[in-house]
């Protein structure tokens, strides 16, 4: 385990100095900023247009960070042929794989705790309460970028990075659509549509079930059951994502 952690440590301190990051937290800072600035037109919904900014900016980040990082992962290390030198040592292609993600992770969870202590004191400022519910939505952000994140890496071990950021988002908003797909089969009274949409909720991750940002803005309560049940799809599908991953660079070969 130790040779996975070292290179855990070195993919961290490799995308913490990439420039796509840069770039990322200052989108989410300037849309935070906006936050504030939008929370002015409406004294009346000031604090809700401002939470529902913040979030959002810190769902977007962590949805790039997520897609593109995540996609060029594995790629770039095969593009640049320093895989062979990392496999050269006593390192299999599962621990290769359990290290580059292990690093990824800890970067999105560092991207998640800055934005969050910023966006914790917009709501100072606000006098909107940080309660039990604001972690929970911070916790839903984290749990579907674990999803898109061995999403992105399963497509990165077959396919260019294009397609991968492609197939990711498509992906993205199918699982952000599949409630409103099972509502309107249900409305309808085609079977062929009840079937598909079956077929689509049982072989896609349905990524509203991390969706708890309304939540904290409404002030609306969520059970422990809906948020351990969550963590278990979440993880569920993750580590599905990187067996199956898994086993392609097993049969993988890089020569």
């Amino acid at each position: 385990m130790n040779s996975v952690w070292v290179l855990a440590k070195n993919t961290f301190l490799e995308l913490i100095r990439d420039r796509i990051l840069y770039g990322l937290l200052v989108f989410a800072v300037l849309l935070i900023g906006l936050s504030l600035a939008l929370g002015q037109l409406s004294f009346a919904e000031q604090s809700r247009i401002s939470a529902n900014f913040g979030f959002t900016a810190i769902h977007l980040s962590m949805v790039v960070l997520s897609i593109f990082v995540g996609s060029t992962l594995v790629a770039k290390e095969l593009d640049k042929k320093t895989i062979f030198t990392l496999l050269a040592r006593p390192l299999s292609r599962p621990q290769f794989l359990l290290g580059k993600c292990l690093g990824l992770t800890m970067v999105t969870l560092t991207v998640v705790m800055g934005l969050a202590v910023m966006l914790c004191f917009v709501f100072l400022g606000l006098s909107v309460p940080i309660d039990i519910q604001y972690l929970t939505a911070l916790l839903g952000i984290i749990l579907e970028s674990f999803v898109l994140l061995g999403m992105t890496i399963f497509f990165g071990s077959f396919a260019s990075p294009a397609m991968v950021v492609t197939s990711s988002i498509g992906f993205f908003l199918i699982g952000h659509w599949l409630n409103d797909l099972n509502f309107f089969a249900g409305k309808s009274k085609s079977e062929a549509f009840l079937r598909f949409s079956d077929l689509v909720s049982s072989f896609l991750p349905n990524l509203e079930k991390f969706n708890w940002r309304s939540a904290v803005i409404y002030q609306e309560k969520i059970s422990g059951f809906e948020v351990i049940a969550a963590l278990g799809y979440s993880l569920s599908w993750f580590i599905l994502l990187l067996t199956l991953t898994s086993i392609i660079l097993r049969r993988k070969d890089f020569a």
